[in-house]
C-alpha cells in the first residue's frame, strides 16, 4: 500500500513547483526588455497603420482626380461628336448622288432605329435607299438539301446531277444577279416563303451597293457567317455590287473578324458620326476596316477623301 504521507508530500511538492513556475513566468513577462520589445512592436504597427491610411487617402484622391478627368473628356468627346454629326451631312453632300443602296440585316427583324438613322444620313448624302431586307441565318444554315433544290427551282434554276455546294452557290448567284438588275421580286418572294428572308421597299430598282448590318450577332459562330453572310456578299461582289459590313459600337470587334478575314470592308461604329463618314468613304471606293477596336486599321477616313471633287 501507498503511504498516505508520501502521497500528500508528493502532491504538496507538485503544487509548490507549479506555483513557482507561475511566479517565474509572471516575472519574465514583466521584465523591462520584454516590455520594450512589445512597445517597439506596437510603435511599428501604429506607424504602419498611419502610413497605410495616408496611402489610401492618396489613392482615393487619385481616383477622384481620374474620375473628374474622365468626365471632362466625356463632355469634350460628346461636344465633338455633336459637332461632327452636324457637319457630316455638309461634308458628304451629293457625294453619293444617283446611287441605289440596299440595307440588309442578318437578323430576322431589322434594327429599325439604326436602319432609319443610316437611311436618313445616306439620303442627305444624295443616295437613294429603295430596298430594306432581313435575312434569317438560322433558317438558311439549317435548311436541308431538298429545300435548297426547291428554292433553286422556284427562282428559275434547273440544276440536276450537281452536288449540294454547287446548288447553294448557284442560288446565291441568281439572287445577286436579280438584286443587281432590279428584278429581285420573285427571288424575295421565294425566300420569304421558306422563311429565309423578308423585304420591303422597291424590289425592282437596280442596286449598286449593299450594306450588311450585323448588329446583335455576338452569339453566331464563324461557320454560319461563312456559309450564309460571306456566300451572299461574295455573290453580290461577283456581279459588280459594292458590299460593306457594318455594326454598332457596342457589338465588339470579334463579330467582324470573319468578314475581315474574307477581305470585306468593315465599320465597327456605324451608329456614330465618324462611322457614317467612314461608310461614305467606303461607298466612294476607299476600302478599309474602320473603327476604334483592336481589329480596325483606322478610326475614320482621311479628310481629303471626302473633300475631293464629286464626279
Amino acid at each position: 500500500m501507498i503511504d498516505i504521507k508520501i502521497y500528500i508530500s508528493t502532491l504538496i511538492a507538485v503544487l509548490v513547483f507549479f506555483g513557482l513556475g507561475v511566479l517565474v513566468g509572471i516575472g519574465i513577462t514583466h521584465e523591462p526588455r520584454a516590455e520594450k520589445f512589445y512597445l517597439r512592436i506596437e510603435k511599428q504597427l501604429k506607424r504602419y497603420r498611419e502610413e497605410t491610411a495616408k496611402e489610401l487617402q492618396k489613392r482615393d484622391e487619385k481616383i477622384r482626380q481620374l474620375e473628374r478627368e474622365i468626365l471632362s473628356m466625356q463632355l469634350r468627346l460628346k461636344s465633338s461628336e455633336q459637332f461632327v454629326e452636324k457637319i457630316a451631312p455638309i461634308l458628304v453632300r451629293d457625294s453619293l448622288k444617283f446611287r441605289n443602296i440596299a440595307l440588309v440585316s442578318t437578323t430576322p427583324e431589322l434594327d429599325s432605329a439604326l436602319v432609319e438613322k443610316i437611311r436618313s444620313l445616306l439620303k442627305k448624302a444624295g443616295a437613294n435607299v429603295p430596298l430594306l431586307a432581313s435575312l434569317n441565318p438560322d433558317s438558311i444554315s439549317k435548311a436541308e438539301q431538298n429545300v435548297w433544290q426547291e428554292v433553286a427551282k422556284e427562282i428559275g434554276l434547273m440544276l440536276q446531277g450537281v452536288n449540294h455546294e454547287t446548288i447553294r452557290s448557284a442560288v446565291w448567284k441568281r439572287i445577286a444577279v436579280a438584286i443587281r438588275s432590279g428584278n429581285s421580286q420573285d427571288c424575295w418572294k421565294v425566300l420569304a416563303k421558306v422563311g429565309w428572308a423578308s423585304v420591303s421597299g422597291e424590289v425592282q430598282t437596280p442596286i449598286g451597293s449593299v450594306i450588311l448590318l450585323c448588329a446583335n450577332q455576338s452569339l453566331r459562330d464563324s461557320q454560319q457567317i461563312k456559309t450564309v453572310d460571306i456566300s451572299f456578299l461574295q455573290a453580290l461582289r461577283s456581279v459588280g455590287v459594292k458590299v460593306i459590313v457594318a455594326s454598332k459600337t457596342e457589338i465588339g470587334s470579334e463579330v467582324l473578324s470573319t468578314y475581315q478575314t474574307n477581305d470585306l470592308p468593315t465599320i465597327d461604329h456605324v451608329d456614330t458620326p465618324l462611322g457614317f463618314l467612314s461608310l461614305v468613304a467606303v461607298l466612294l471606293g476607299h476600302y478599309d476596316h474602320y473603327g476604334f477596336s483592336d481589329r480596325a486599321h483606322r478610326p475614320f477616313p482621311e479628310p481629303e477623301w471626302l473633300m475631293q471633287p464629286k464626279s
